[in-house]
């Protein structure tokens, strides 16, 4: 095997996106597991919760099984350039999605679809 430059880390981060019927309904749900809205209203198409250590996304609307989408979907957010990512991941491409702009999209060897956001740290952290 040929000697293959060091893999640094693309510092990941996992936000699951749950696709909801019913947004009020379900922020209520996670505010009793402890979670706070960070991004959105319960009265958006979109929020993002803060709930332990994780940030989950909710959307409402049904997920899209044309796209690859499942009730959950796995989505990262990257410190890494999108384009870096790519290179790094045979079948990769960027996309743009309908709900949060470009995205890095590969299948997993089992074709789970994995989305990847570009991620800018909060400075204030």
């Amino acid at each position: 095997m040929a000697d293959q430059p060091p893999v640094t880390s693309p510092g990941l981060h996992l936000q699951p996106l749950v696709h909801v019927r019913d947004m009020p309904a379900s922020v209520e749900f996670y505010r009793r597991l402890g979670g706070e809205i960070i991004h959105g209203t319960e009265d958006a198409d979109w929020v993002l919760m803060q709930v332990g250590t994780v940030q989950i996304g909710l959307v409402r609307r049904p997920a899209d099984p044309i796209r690859g989408e499942s009730a959950v979907d796995l989505v990262f957010g990257a410190t890494a350039p999108l384009e870096q990512l790519r290179q790094r991941l045979p079948g990769a491409e960027i996309a743009e999605h309908r709900d949060f702009g470009e995205q890095l999209e590969v299948r997993s060897p089992d074709g789970l679809l994995i989305r990847i956001n570009q991620w800018e740290p909060d400075p204030l952290t």
